[in-house]
C-alpha cells in the first residue's frame, strides 16, 4: 500500500506511472472476479487461500532480490502489483465464503465490522513502520517484509480446521459450462434485486472516483503538500486513510440499527464529495489529513455497507458468485478512475483533478437520490418480522 507507489514515483517522478500502480492493482477484479467467484463456490476455499498467499509471497520476494542485483525496473514493480492483486481476487472470493460458513447470516454485520476494524488497526500502524523502513533502508525491504507476512498468513490459514467445500467438484467436460451458468446466475440475481442493483451501480461510481484519489495520493503529497518522496511524513497520509476506514467499520453496526441501509449509502456519498473538496483546498498537512480521514470514512462506509447488504440478501448457494460479480462491477471503476486521474494529473495537475472528482461525487449523490435507496426497506431472506 505504501512502498509500491512510493517506489514507482521514486524511479519515475511521473503521476502517470504512479497512478498505474492503482490501475494494475485494481484491474484484476474487473477481469477475473466472475470466474474467481464461481470457482470459490465449487472448489476448496482453504486450499485456494493458502495457494494465493504463497504465490503472493514469492512474487513480492522478487523485488528485494532484484534490488540487491540492481535490476529493479518500473515494469517489474507494476507486474508484481498486477499478479499479486490477481491472486487476491481468488483469495477474496474464497475467504468471503469461508466467513459465511464460519459465522452464519445473522452475525454478518458484526463479523464484517470486526474484520474491517482489525484490518484497519493493522493499517494504521503499518504505514508508520513502512515509512521508517523506507526512509532508513529503502522501499524494497518494506516489500520484502510483506513477502514474509504472506507466508505466515498461509501457515495460519493451514491451521484452520474443518471442510470448506460447498459442492463436489464437477468433471472437466462440464466445468466451463457450469461456471458460465454460475456467472449468469450471479449477475441475474444482482439485476433482479433492486437494492443490490442500485448499490452496485453506485459502487462503480464511488470506486471510479476513489481510484483517482488513492492512486494519486503520493503525487498529491509531493506536489501539493511538499512532502519529500522518501520522508516518513508521507506515510501519515496512508495512516489517516486507515483511521477513516476504522471509524467507518466501528460506526456502521450502530447506523444500521437506526437508519435504512440505503440512506447510509446516500449520506456517505454526500460526505465523500464535501470531504474530497476539503482535501483539494486544504492547504496545510494537518487540514488535509483531517479531511482525508473523513473522506475515507465516507468511502468505506459506502463500501462495507454495500458488501454487508449483498451478503444478507443473497441465498447461501449464490454467495461466492454474487459477491464476485458485485465486486467486479462495483470495483470495476477503480482502475479506470486511476488511469483517467493519472492522465489528467499529468496534463492539469493533481489538485485540479481532486476538485473535478469532488464535483463528480456530488453528481453521484444526486443520482443516488433518484434510486429506490432512500425509501427501500431491507427484508432478509427467511424473516417476516
Amino acid at each position: 500500500m505504501v512502498a509500491l507507489p512510493l517506489y514507482v514515483y521514486k524511479l519515475t517522478e511521473s503521476p502517470m506511472y504512479t497512478s498505474l500502480v492503482a490501475v494494475f492493482t485494481g484491474l484484476p477484479y474487473f477481469l477475473f472476479g466472475l470466474f474467481a467467484g464461481a470457482m470459490a463456490d465449487r472448489g476448496n476455499r482453504k486450499l485456494i487461500m493458502i495457494g494465493c498467499s504463497l504465490f503472493s509471497g514469492l512474487l513480492l520476494a522478487t523485488i528485494p532480490a532484484a534490488a540487491m542485483m540492481g535490476q529493479v525496473s518500473v515494469f517489474h514493480l507494476l507486474a508484481v502489483g498486477l499478479l499479486v492483486s490477481t491472486a487476491f481476487v481468488w483469495f477474496d472470493a474464497a475467504s468471503h465464503n469461508m466467513l459465511f460458513q464460519l459465522i452464519g447470516r445473522e452475525r454478518l454485520v458484526a463479523a464484517n465490522s470486526l474484520l474491517s476494524s482489525t484490518d484497519t488497526i493493522i493499517r494504521i500502524g503499518s504505514p508508520v513502520i513502512a515509512g521508517y523502513i523506507i526512509y532508513q533502508f529503502g522501499p524494497q525491504w518494506a516489500i520484502g517484509i510483506d513477502a514474509l507476512c504472506y507466508c505466515v498468513a498461509a501457515l495460519l490459514i493451514f491451521s484452520l480446521t474443518g471442510s470448506y467445500r460447498s459442492e463436489p467438484s464437477v468433471t472437466n467436460q462440464s466445468l466451463l459450462r457450469r461456471l458460465a451458468g454460475d456467472i449468469k446466475e450471479g449477475l441475474g440475481f444482482i439485476w433482479s434485486e433492486p437494492l443490490v442493483r442500485s448499490l452496485t451501480v453506485l459502487g462503480f461510481g464511488n470506486s471510479f472516483i476513489g481510484g483517482a484519489v488513492t492512486g494519486l495520493i503520493v503525487v498529491f503529497g509531493v506536489q501539493v503538500l511538499g512532502i519529500a518522496k522518501s520522508a516518513p511524513a508521507m506515510s501519515l497520509l496512508f495512516t489517516c486513510g486507515s483511521l477513516g476506514a476504522l471509524a467507518a467499520s466501528l460506526i456502521l453496526p450502530q447506523l444500521r440499527k437506526r437508519f435504512k441501509p440505503g440512506r447510509i449509502t446516500i449520506a456517505g456519498l454526500v460526505i465523500n464529495a464535501a470531504s474530497l473538496a476539503g482535501v483539494a483546498f486544504g492547504g496545510s498537512l494537518a487540514i488535509v489529513c483531517a479531511f482525508y480521514i473523513l473522506w475515507n470514512l465516507a468511502n468505506f462506509l459506502v463500501i462495507v455497507n454495500g458488501i454487508t447488504l449483498r451478503q444478507q440478501l443473497t441465498p447461501d448457494h449464490l454467495q461466492g458468485r454474487v459477491h464476485a460479480s458485485g465486486r467486479m462491477i462495483a470495483w470495476g471503476g477503480y482502475p479506470f478512475g486511476s488511469l483517467l486521474g493519472g492522465i489528467a494529473a499529468t496534463a492539469f495537475g493533481v489538485q485540479a483533478v481532486y476538485i473535478v472528482f469532488a464535483l463528480l461525487m456530488a453528481l453521484l449523490f444526486v443520482l443516488a437520490r433518484l434510486t429506490p435507496l432512500y425509501r427501500y426497506e431491507l427484508e432478509l431472506p427467511g424473516r417476516h418480522d
